[in-house]
């Protein structure tokens, strides 16, 4: 954890819980992470030794240059890199992953950062400490550390009016979705799916977001359309499933924010 005792003191990460941090988010040789108060560099130095890249950001410059000794000494410095200053102002936009040990509040705090500069898809990882009422993605509670190892996913951002056209049906339904974080709640507006249904006639069922990733239902009873598709930006797409007693038919589905 970071030098900073007003963000949190410095505590070294036990090397399991490293390893079990790196496991829990499936960090890999394509992946680049940021470590956001990084002591002694090690979580970066474990995370190139998976063959991944990345660097840290410290505030205390004694710990900057002990990193960069023990990159030396594990002989991965051609991998990464530590960086002196502020973890609010540093730049993260190209990280796939972010770990964190660092107090509640400071996780609170950096927050907005997060959600905003990361993509789609990112992976955050906190040593012990909550984001608060973030939920996260997972939750291991087998470290040594006695918060666990928290994952959150960055959402893509959904929530508007969107416009749905499926294939062989007429365009014009209406979906809105709220969102927190990756919780979506959704509302058919208007739209009919089909011409032998009535208005209002299907439900909004489970949805899903993961990344960029969503998933989402509508159902009338009888029948249910199973959506699973992608975000981009102003756009969604993907393939719809449509249940019935008689079978499965499967087609293409488009979405438009307005």
């Amino acid at each position: 954890a970071s030098g900073d005792e007003s963000v949190a003191p410095y505590v070294p990460t036990v090397e399991e819980d490293v390893e079990l941090m790196l496991d829990v988010g499936a960090v890999a040789a394509t992946d680049y992470v940021i470590d956001l108060g990084s002591g002694d560099g090690r979580i970066v130095i474990a995370a190139a030794r998976r063959g991944a890249h990345g660097h840290g950001v410290e505030l205390d410059a004694e710990l900057v240059e002990l990193a960069r000794q023990n990159a030396a000494d594990a002989e991965v410095a051609d991998r990464v890199a530590f960086l002196e200053g502020d973890i609010f102002a540093a730049d993260i936009s190209e990280a796939s992953v972010v770990t964190l040990y660092l107090f509640p509040e400071a996780n609170i705090a950096l927050r907005p950062k997060l959600l905003a500069e990361l993509r789609p898809g990112t992976r955050v990882l906190s040593n012990s400490f909550t984001m608060g009422d973030w939920v996260p993605d997972a939750h291991d509670l087998t470290a040594r550390s006695s918060g666990g190892i928290l994952l959150w996913i960055i959402p893509a951002k959904v929530a508007g009016a969107w416009t749905l056209e499926l294939d062989g049906m007429e365009p014009g339904y209406r979906l809105n979705i709220t969102q927190q974080y990756q919780e979506l709640e959704l509302k058919l507006t208007s739209g009919t799916m089909d011409s032998s249904a009535a208005p209002g006639r299907w439900r909004p069922g489970e949805a899903r977001l993961r990344g960029d990733r969503v998933s989402f239902s509508l159902t009338d009873g009888s029948r249910t359309l199973a959506f699973i598709g992608r975000v981009e930006g102003n756009a969604m797409q993907g393939v719809v499933q449509l249940h019935t007693t008689a079978g499965t038919r499967m087609g293409n589905w488009r979405a438009s924010r307005r």
